[in-house]
């Protein structure tokens, strides 16, 4: 009797353990909306430093703007925060999409005069300044090269740049004014996108885009990142960047032109599903 009880508890206890095992491996499995894709949403947090001009007229009216360097307006460093969509479609179909989104301010009195917007604004002029810049990057690539831990895809996108400036101050006329003007670009790129697979779930990626327009300015772009994919679908990221872009407007009698340069270090977490 007694060793039936026994035998009873042992297997009990043996049902319940393979339960708890099955539980414990069926949680750790990866989650995917389809087995043929792959998908990584998530975000990071980075900081920026910043170099670059701009030239605002009024309506491309000649002698309403002139050339102005950010680093005098003190817009030399900031922080930024980019959503990504990373994807894999039957392995060899991969997707690609960032925003980027920075609000750099600055406080400084201009070492020069200079126009914006057909408003003057004297040496000494006490002014705050604020950037609002939105770059949404979407890229489709081809894995062409996919030989044991390395593959190699060419990629073509698009980057779609808004780039809005805040000049808070005096004019000439000791006038305080609030004064602001958003310009946007969009630039179809190619590039390509390499990675290397270490063990233990370490990755080191390489992306480079870029394209050079006759009658908008050119873009470029490069990142190296590294991922590391510490549990099933979650994966921690580290990376450094750098843009640069160069928008005329050709509409108008004095162009609206902007350049920007942008260098920056990045973390960030992203899920797979």
């Amino acid at each position: 009797m007694k060793l039936r009880r026994v035998l009873a508890c042992c297997l009990v206890s043996a049902t319940w353990l393979m339960t708890f095992i099955e539980v414990q491996v069926w949680a750790q499995e990866p989650f995917r909306l389809t087995p043929s894709a792959r998908f990584l949403l998530g975000m990071d947090t980075g900081y920026l430093w910043m170099s670059g001009e701009m030239l605002v007229p009024a309506g491309g009216m000649p002698d309403s703007g002139s050339k102005v360097d950010m680093s005098s307006l003190g817009l030399e460093q900031g922080e930024s925060v980019s959503i990504f969509l990373q994807g894999a479609i039957l392995e060899r179909h991969l997707i690609n999409l960032d925003y980027l989104m920075a609000s750099p301010t600055g406080l400084r009195r201009t070492p020069s005069s200079f126009r914006f917007q057909n408003r003057a604004y004297a040496v000494d002029t006490p002014l705050e300044t604020r950037l609002d810049l939105n770059w949404l990057r979407v890229s489709y690539g081809y894995k062409i090269l996919d030989v044991s831990s390395f593959w190699v895809a060419p990629r073509i996108g698009v980057h779609h740049i808004l780039f809005g400036a805040t000049i808070n101050g005096e004019t000439m006329d000791r006038v305080s004014i609030s004064n602001t003007r958003k310009l946007d670009g969009i630039y179809p790129v190619l590039g390509f996108e390499a990675r290397y697979l270490f063990p233990y779930g370490v990755d080191l990626n390489l992306e480079m885009e870029g394209v050079h327009l006759i009658t908008r300015g050119f873009l470029a772009m490069a990142r190296l990142g590294a991922y590391w994919e510490m549990h099933p679908d979650i994966v921690i990221t580290l990376g450094a960047s750098t843009r640069f872009v160069n928008c005329v407007e050709d509409n108008q009698i004095l162009n609206n032109e902007w350049s920007l340069n942008l260098a920056g270090l990045s973390a960030g977490l992203l899920f797979g599903f």
